[in-house]
């Protein structure tokens, strides 16, 4: 009989070699999790392999009984990786290099796999599809924030509106596609 995931995680604490049933159980849905997030198949990666790493590293610390509290703390995990990689526009890496963690190269066919694993097609179709319903002064001013790159300043002088009415479209139309497609909002487009 196969182990569940919060045995497993339990007993890592004694038995390190036990984590290896937490990573075979989680780790394509974790990636998964983490690329319709973040829309990158290095940085998923990169935020997957820390996610482990912090949750082995600290793996003394679940208490948990169930599979779904076992879930519910990896995902605990990953969300605070991400929600830091956000702010920061890195990852940190201090938990991987520490364990002396080596994330090898990934190939064009692993790429192509995570990426469909992921359903990134269909998000972006998506996406793409929130994108065009949105009015015009919304789609407008999230192109030239986001697509664009431009400061909020450009945004407004552009459109011929205050900052405060720029900022207030891009948020607008930015809650309008997450919403949807449950996707966290970038702080660096926020600022």
């Amino acid at each position: 009989m196969a182990e569940t995931l919060s045995t497993c995680l339990r007993e890592s604490a004694r038995t390190p070699t036990a984590f290896t049933g937490v990573y075979e159980a989680m780790a394509s849905e974790l990636l998964a999790f983490l690329l319709r997030r973040t829309f990158d198949v290095e940085v998923a990666r990169d935020l997957t392999a820390e996610t482990f790493a912090r949750a082995f590293e600290h793996r003394g610390r679940f208490r948990g009984d169930t599979d779904a509290e076992a879930s519910a703390w990896l995902y605990g995990i990953a969300r605070n990786l991400l929600a830091r990689y956000a702010r920061d526009g890195v990852t940190e890496r201090r938990a991987v290099e520490r364990l002396g963690i080596r994330v090898p190269a990934v190939s064009e066919d692993d790429h192509q796999r995570i990426v469909e694993l992921a359903g990134l097609a269909d998000m972006r179709a998506t996406v793409a599809d929130l994108f065009s319903s949105l009015p015009s002064d919304q789609r407008d001013a999230l192109r030239l924030r986001v697509i664009d790159e431009r400061d909020y300043g450009e945004v407004a002088a552009t459109l011929g509106v205050s900052e405060d009415a720029a900022r207030a479209r891009v948020s607008r139309a930015l809650r309008r596609i997450a919403d949807v497609v449950d996707m966290p909002i970038p702080s660096e487009v926020t600022r």
